[in-house]
């Protein structure tokens, strides 16, 4: 298997990078376009995989569809065919057929969806049965149950010749995902409104090619843990948007109580170090549940005791994140243990790791681009670490190594 050690002698960070675009917003104009223009370019884009879906599968309309390693695009088609006429047998490859849906599905069956698995109960491939949504110019969605059928209804107007309202449930899962959908919308110029539980979405749509799509702050996350670990920071992140509706946007603020401070640029962000505040960490990352590996693994290194409440849907990720989290963590001698309180899970950590003088450490990634992330600035401490099946990171952010390389760590392939 292909590992990766990373090191770094000195302890201090230095430099810049360039992130990617996010694909909460990136993957949705991209939807818009394969209906109004497929044939157009977009000025910057996200992870290749996912443009291959979008730009060169979906337009086509295959009835079979595969999506190779784009579970994003997986789990962001299974909604938007809904509104298509038609059978459609949506597959991919053996790590994309490996993340189970069946509670998003059962939830959607019960709406009415029609969706029905093919090998193995709560697993792609699927087969789903599109109803060719396209007349109501009210359009009511269950709103508690999915940001996933949420989003796939507030993309659907776009495509249509009629503007449509939406009525969601009170109830509302997510909401600042909706912020976020009615965001790209925004960038392809379709004029939308949001008043209690209603949203007024018209069709007035522009192909969007000149765009430049702002930068995920998730992914940015690692480079604020790196910030924080080392003795002395200086490095730009350009690309990031300090005014975005990204949810994940917290990471500045949270950081601050971990000795990071965030400087506004021109195009993104400054960090430089401040003194750490930090005690105990308790947070609730129901909406942000990408950072929390990243601020797991920056406790356990700083043995800052955590309650990190919202952490449930992580069990439906890439694989358990939860118990990957354990595992690992458990290397560097915390024991992570997982509360119950009123049905919610808390994962938590007392503070106490059982291993003083480390000299290597082996992270297993179990295929989760978030895991490699999250542990590999572990190295600018001067803790060597190894990192199994280290390419994962293309899933988000495909020039991680390149960029640790440009800001001096040592990123050596070993087999």
């Amino acid at each position: 298997m292909l590992r990766y050690t990373i090191s770094k002698v000195e302890k201090d960070l230095v430099g810049e990078v360039t992130l990617f675009p996010t694909k909460k917003i990136s993957n949705k104009v991209l939807v818009f376009r394969v209906i109004k223009h497929p044939s157009s370019e977009q000025k910057t884009l996200p992870v290749k995989d996912e443009v291959d879906v979008m730009f060169e599968k979906a337009p086509k309309f295959q009835k079979n569809i595969d999506k190779g390693e784009a579970g994003a695009a997986l789990r962001h088609l299974r909604s938007f065919f809904n509104f298509f006429k038609g059978d459609w047998v949506i597959t991919g490859s053996n790590k994309a057929k490996s993340s189970p849906i069946k509670k998003v599905v059962s939830l959607l069956q019960k709406q009415g969806v029609s969706i029905s698995f093919i090998e193995r109960d709560g697993w792609p491939p699927f087969k789903l049965i599109g109803k060719n949504f396209r007349g109501d110019t009210i359009l009511r969605v269950d709103s508690s149950i999915s940001s996933q059928l949420v989003a796939a209804a507030l993309i659907l107007p776009p495509t249509l010749s009629d503007s449509v309202i939406h009525r969601m449930k009170e109830n509302i899962v997510s909401s600042s995902y909706i912020e976020l959908t009615l965001r790209a919308l925004q960038y392809l110029g379709i004029n939308s409104g949001w008043k209690i539980n209603e949203t007024l979405i018209e069709t007035r749509f522009k192909d969007g090619s000149e765009l430049t799509l702002e930068s995920d702050w998730s992914t940015a996350s690692y480079w604020y843990e790196v910030a924080a670990l080392s003795k002395k920071c200086n490095i730009s992140i350009h690309g990031v948007n300090v005014e975005s509706s990204q949810c994940d946007i917290v990471t500045k603020e949270i950081f601050y109580q971990f000795g990071v401070k965030t400087t506004f640029i021109n195009d993104g962000v400054m960090l430089t170090k401040c003194k750490r505040t930090i005690k105990n960490f308790e947070y609730d990352f129901s909406n942000s549940p990408e950072l929390v590996p990243t601020f797991a693994v920056l406790c356990v290194m700083l043995k800052v005791p955590f309650r990190m409440f919202g952490v449930g849907s992580l069990r439906l990720k890439y694989n358990d994140r939860l118990k990957s989290l354990q595992s690992e963590l458990l290397k560097l001698g915390a024991v992570i243990t997982i509360e119950t309180l009123n049905d919610n899970e808390i994962l938590c950590f007392n503070g106490k790791t059982k291993h003083s003088s480390l000299k290597h450490i082996n992270i297993s990634t179990f295929d989760d681009h978030r895991i490699a992330m999250a542990f590999a600035p572990i190295a600018i401490t001067g803790l060597p670490v190894d990192i199994e099946n280290p390419m994962v990171t293309s899933n988000s952010y495909p020039s991680f190594w390149d960029d640790f390389r440009k800001v001096g760590f040592s990123v050596d392939q070993n087999l």
